[in-house]
């Protein structure tokens, strides 16, 4: 598939990607989920047993955990990080001050700046900062993908509005006033005394064609967004940031940018607002990467993690880190390869496991079960029924007949149960019904094919394609009726998401109205009004 932005074509799935998850993503995975699945997979691929827990951490928040293990040992995860992450060091890296501490005492270098809690007046944090040099930045001390970041601080008043903001409107307590530092901001994926990976993440931003207004390219770069898995329910929104963006650069959302031309829509480089992930792996220094490293070592109990790092020339600075890293950029990026940073940490947790590749693998499993059981109090924990041996053997049957899907799933379905078939049966637009089957056994596949033509006057079916099958499968067999497609949760997001977008272009209708009113009560309107009256009688 070929997909064609600002007049830059990109093809999925990418060459740079990895090929043994290709297809193998489900819808449920993409929201927030990709660095739990993906390990998970990785783990389950290799022959280990996954189970998933439903459990508080250490904060008492509800959380979804899982676990792999085998005959020698069994360890427990929380979406990227292992239990070799301790508890001491998710306490220390969850406040953003007191991870400042440990660094600077390693000498680990970091921006200058001080923390403040809620009794600091305003007066008081504008005084410090005048020791300061601008742009500044503030933060909340315990934020999360950017939340509360406000960045480029070039004033005392923009101070004070920014401090208000996180304070007040935003509701946190603690933040941190600090320089801002210029250069790239990476974030780079640590474990034991190596840098796995790199990504630089560049702001959301919108690349002219020539022809297309900005709202069009931002519509069209949510699409192609959406091709990608981390980043399909991340998209651009024209919020009031990005709208200030575009009226600071001198333009408005139906502006045409020339060919060519990048336009940046925010200043936070955050790939959940809408950052593009560039892999830079290779292009970090060996001194940025021992920095990275004695960062993650600075933090008593922290093993791996990922290293938020402002990089300028040869050296860099770290802004945080994080026990819980989301490593969907470095699988996904938009430029560059991707770093197989699953495999890794199954080597690192079951290293007899190592040279176990899981590249024949055609199966993954359903992750929406696993939602529904668990969350709704059904179950505590749930284990996967353990991955084959070996790679399942696949066929596609497309049966057109008198039936509708759910007649043929009803006499199809005790065969397929009975026979532990994987894979699906759904209706296409041709309206034949499509079954796609996999099993450990070819001669069950055949069994079904002739059990197919045996039954084909009782079962009131005109005709049988039989054709191959090369895509991945997940575990088990679904039927797909157009309605399970999402959870209800999902589908209460996507009308959620769906009125935001509602009351978003309501709001920029009323404010383009209200700019034409406020147009034809100028004084250049109605001494115009004479010259529009011709313009009119001519177009008569």
């Amino acid at each position: 598939m070929t997909w064609s932005i600002g007049g830059l074509k990109v093809s999925f799935y990418r060459d740079e990607w990895l090929p043994h998850l290709q297809r193998s993503i489900p819808p449920e995975a993409r929201r927030n989920r990709i660095s739990l699945y993906t390990i998970a997979l990785e783990g389950w691929r290799r022959g280990l047993t996954l189970t998933f827990h439903m459990n508080r951490d250490y904060l008492n928040n509800k959380q979804l955990f899982y676990s792999l293990r085998n005959e020698r040992r069994i360890h427990y995860f929380n979406e990227s990080s292992g239990d070799k992450n301790t508890i001491e060091a998710f306490k220390i890296c969850h406040d953003k001050a007191l991870t400042n501490k440990y660094l600077q005492k390693a000498n680990v270098p970091v921006p200058q700046g001080k923390t403040f809690n809620d009794s600091t007046s305003i007066d008081d944090i504008l005084k410090y900062a005048e020791n300061l040099p601008f742009p500044l930045v503030v933060k909340p001390t315990d934020g999360n993908s950017g939340q509360g970041v406000i960045v480029n601080i070039k004033s005392k008043q923009e101070l004070k509005s920014a401090i208000n903001r996180v304070r007040n409107q935003l509701k946190y307590r603690h933040i941190i006033v600090q320089q801002h530092v210029d250069g790239d901001e990476v974030r780079i994926y640590v474990l034991g005394d190596k840098v796995l990976a790199a990504t630089n993440r560049r702001p959301a931003n919108i690349v002219g064609d020539g022809k297309s207004t900005i709202i069009n390219l931002i519509e069209q770069k949510n699409e192609f967004r959406k091709q990608i898995p981390h980043l399909h329910y991340r998209p651009i929104r024209p919020d009031a940031e990005v709208r200030k963006m575009i009226a600071d650069a001198g333009y408005t959302l139906e502006s045409v940018l020339k060919k060519g031309e990048r336009l940046y829509l925010r200043k936070v480089s955050n790939v959940s607002t809408g950052g593009d992930p560039i892999d830079v792996t290779d292009q970090l220094t060996s001194e940025q990467k021992q920095i990275a490293i004695n960062a993650t070592k600075a933090i008593p109990g922290l093993t791996h993690c990922g290293v938020d790092m402002i990089i300028n020339g040869q050296s860099g600075i770290i802004l945080e880190l994080n026990t819980r890293p989301g490593i969907g950029s470095h699988l996904f990026p938009v430029e560059g390869k991707a770093r197989d940073i699953p495999k890794a940490i199954i080597d690192y947790y079951f290293p007899e496991t190592k040279g176990t590749s899981v590249a024949h693998s055609n199966l993954y499993f359903d992750l929406q079960t696993v939602f529904d059981a668990t969350e709704d109090k059904y179950l505590s924990e749930l284990t996967i029924k353990n991955h084959p041996k070996d790679r399942l053997h696949t066929k596609k049957f497309l049966i057109s007949g008198d039936l509708d899907l759910l007649g043929y799933y009803e006499r199809f379905k005790k065969r397929i149960t009975q026979h532990n078939f994987n894979g699906y049966m759904k209706k296409t637009e041709q309206e034949t019904v499509e079954i796609v089957l996999g099993h450990e056994s070819v001669d069950e596949i055949e069994s079904f094919k002739t059990f197919l033509h045996d039954k084909r006057r009782s079962f009131q079916i005109r005709d049988i394609v039989e054709k191959n099958w090369d895509e991945p499968i997940r575990r088990g067999f679904e039927l797909i009726d157009g309605f399970k497609q999402l959870s209800l949760n999902e589908l209460e997001n996507a009308n959620r998401q769906l009125r935001k977008n509602e009351r978003t272009l309501e709001i920029e209708t009323n404010r383009l109205n209200k700019r034409i009113e406020q147009m034809k009560q100028s004084r250049a309107w109605r001494l115009t009004a004479p010259i529009r009256k011709i313009k009119d009688l001519i177009k008569k």
